[in-house]
């Protein structure tokens, strides 16, 4: 999809929103994007996760600087090797605690090249983004799983869901107790990422599926009223 006009983009953002009940806005996020060649300076974050929320109201040209809080995140990212994300205090916290093992760091999903730049903005407003963040609900998230069943659920950390999507996966996270403390997401909610190539093919079978869901609950509906509405 590689120089997708800005309004297919804007359309599929509308859709995927109405499709899955989205009370946000989707992310798009671009690697090397190329008019992020002199980034404007973004507010301090703890990792490059805090950027997603923020993102659904406006664009934030990000740089390896701004992810390097979390070292398993600027691995996962990309913008840092394995060694050397191992070797810091942050990491070696998260392992200290079992949180996760050095197992568990070597099998995480990382960015098989460095970016310059990580460009994260509403989805709508996105030229050549590679991977789509959307935040779930459990409704959602069953109508996403039922317009894709193979989609894969993500373990720790969180933000290994990007580097899924870039590769082609659709992957939902439950979140980490990390990320959930650093980004102050909700109990309810979750985070999916996409693969933006896919996403026409996606938000047509989510078409499909919201449609037999819609069919199924009318018929629930009118099984109680009928047969269990007490008076």
């Amino acid at each position: 999809m590689k120089g997708t006009p800005v309004n297919d983009f804007a359309e599929l953002a509308h859709q995927l929103r109405d499709l899955l009940g989205l009370e946000e806005a989707p992310v798009g996020v671009t690697f090397d994007a190329a008019d992020a060649d002199d980034p404007d300076p973004v507010p301090h974050r703890p990792a490059g996760c805090c950027f997603w929320e923020p993102a659904q109201r406006g664009r934030l040209d990000t740089t390896a600087g701004d992810h390097a809080n979390c070292s398993v995140g600027s691995y996962t990212h990309g913008l840092i090797p394995l060694e050397a994300a191992a070797a810091r205090a942050d990491t070696g916290a998260l392992v200290g605690s079992g949180w996760v093992s050095e197992a568990d760091l070597v099998a995480a999903p990382a960015l098989d090249f460095t970016p310059a730049s990580i460009t994260y903005q509403p989805l709508a407003d996105a030229a050549d983004p590679q991977v789509v963040l959307a935040r779930l609900t459990p409704a959602s998230l069953m109508r996403l799983h039922s317009a894709v069943p193979g989609l894969k659920l993500a373990g720790k950390p969180q933000c290994a869901i990007v580097p899924l999507a870039q590769r082609g996966t659709v992957a939902v996270s439950p979140g980490c107790a990390v990320s959930r403390t650093r980004t102050g997401l909700a109990d309810t909610d979750m985070t999916c990422a996409l693969p933006a190539q896919e996403l026409p093919a996606i938000v047509e079978r989510l078409r499909a599926a919201v449609a037999a869901d819609q069919v199924v609950s009318a018929y629930a509906a009118a099984d109680i009223e009928a047969n269990f509405a007490t008076g």
